[in-house]
């Protein structure tokens, strides 16, 4: 699902309260917000703006006039941004024609003179703009790199001498810009000259990731379905992939983490269970934006079949026969058929193959309901049928209306009787299971079909 836009000076990155706010993506010549004041360096366009360098210096190491030596390690270019450990929906994109840029820099203070800048300080000048950080909250970034964000806020003057400090720079500059120029402001090396870098930002510098999903388009409750996604890296330079697998069909997410080179593709395949009806689908969802969804239907059966649940008991339902004229033991009391009534009967076999001890359905849970058309008919769950005991047009007991635990290899057989109209034929009808251990109450109807028997 494609995330809202966030305003260039209020996007949020974060990890439950962390954020990254306000990564300027804009000429701006407010220098406060940057941890400085000096309003000649207006962000708007500038006679004293870089021109467009003529060769890539990231790697290059510059000494400054007080002995800092400052490095600029590496340029990325990205669409989106992870913090650590939100792999969430808060992975922010640029606004639209915008591209984000990281830079690594460091920082070592070599004599007593030396001093560290703080992230105000750096600037990324490009097509006669200059474009500053703002604000940054957070001290990680998990993707499109795993590292630590440039947390000086002010310049550290009085750190220790041959302390290092590094960390990325993020800049949000418009996504047509090929080229441009660092500058540590108030900074110059010692040839007095300013402390810059030229940057190439082609795609070698970019880091982009496809996503495919394959996923079921249909699934039937009780089986299991097999996801795949797949992810690409597409850009020109080694990334890294982070991001959250989530599904109806999952205990709980899954985490994908790769260092993909370019042009490196991993893949991830899911077992998934079909452990209920979920409504009638179930989605899948990668990251904040990729998501797909699969219609989740009953499976048909034939009368006599048997069908195995997600939990592992094996339901079957046989003998269905209707009558008007249903005959008892005698010591029974029988039950009542009006005129325009009769009665269905179907055996419902229920058996525990599984090695736990495990609940069966009770008569008043309803496990059984009869579909004519778009009429359903519940089974005669009352007191009414307690004990009674058929010999025609079946014989057998009346499956039991409470239960107690079942252990391993138990089974359990009862007739379930219903009332329908005396106009329905056998081939009017369908006979669906709906009892799903959800702690639904008597007498829901919209309860799971998680079975159909045809006749």
């Amino acid at each position: 699902m494609q995330k809202d836009r966030i305003s260039r000076r209020e996007y949020l990155l974060a990890a439950g309260s962390t954020s990254l706010i306000g990564v300027s993506g804009c000429s701006s010549g407010d220098d406060s917000s940057a941890g400085g004041g000096d309003s000649d360096e207006s962000n708007t366009k500038t006679e004293n703006s870089t021109m467009a360098p003529s060769r890539d210096q990231i790697g290059e190491t510059r000494l400054s006039s007080g002995e800092t030596r400052l490095t600029a390690n590496e340029v990325v270019v990205t669409q989106m941004l992870y913090a650590i450990g939100d792999l969430n929906n808060t992975a922010v994109k640029p606004e639209d024609g915008k591209q984000f840029v990281l830079i690594d820099v460091q920082a070592k203070k070599q004599t007593e003179n030396g001093t560290v800048p703080k992230k105000g300080d750096y600037r990324l000048e490009a097509e006669s703009a200059s474009y500053s950080i703002d604000k940054v909250d957070v001290e990680n970034l998990n993707r499109p790199v795993n590292a630590n964000i440039y947390q000086v806020d002010a310049g550290l003057a009085d750190s220790e001498i041959g302390s290092t400090t590094r960390g990325w720079l993020v800049f949000e500059i418009p996504a047509n810009v090929s080229t441009g120029t660092l500058r540590v402001r108030e900074m110059q090396t010692q040839d007095d000259e300013p402390v810059t870098w030229n940057i190439q930002l082609d795609s070698s510098k970019t880091v982009t990731f496809a996503e495919e999903i394959q996923f079921p388009e249909e699934a039937e409750v009780a089986s299991t379905v097999e996801a795949t996604v797949s992810v690409t890296n597409t850009g020109g330079r080694t990334g890294r992939y982070a991001t959250k697998v989530t599904s109806d069909l999952l205990p709980e997410s899954r985490v994908l983490e790769y260092t993909l080179e370019e042009g490196e593709t991993r893949e991830e395949k899911l077992d998934l269970t079909v452990d209920g009806y979920h409504d009638g689908s179930a989605g899948l969802s990668v990251g904040p934006t990729n998501a797909v969804t699969m219609d989740i239907v009953a499976p048909e059966i034939e009368l006599g079949d048997t069908w195995t649940g997600p939990q592992g008991l094996a339901y079957t339902v046989s003998d269905f026969e209707l009558t008007q004229s249903p005959e008892f033991e005698e010591s029974n009391n029988a039950l009542e058929v009006g005129d325009e009534q009769q009665i269905a009967v179907a055996r419902l076999t229920v058996t525990n193959p599984t090695a736990n001890q495990q609940d069966y359905p009770e008569r008043w849970e309803e496990p059984l309901r009869i579909v004519v058309g778009d009429q359903t008919y519940k089974n005669i769950g009352g007191r009414s049928a307690d004990d009674l005991k058929f010999t025609l047009p079946v014989d057998g007991d009346v499956y039991p209306r409470t239960l107690t635990f079942f252990d391993s290899d138990d089974e359990l057989s009862g007739i379930l009787p219903f009332y329908l109209p005396a106009s329905v034929s056998k081939n009017d009808v369908k006979i669906v299971l709906s009892h799903n251990n959800s702690g639904q109450g008597v007498g829901s109807e919209d309860r799971e079909a998680r079975a159909v028997w045809t006749l």
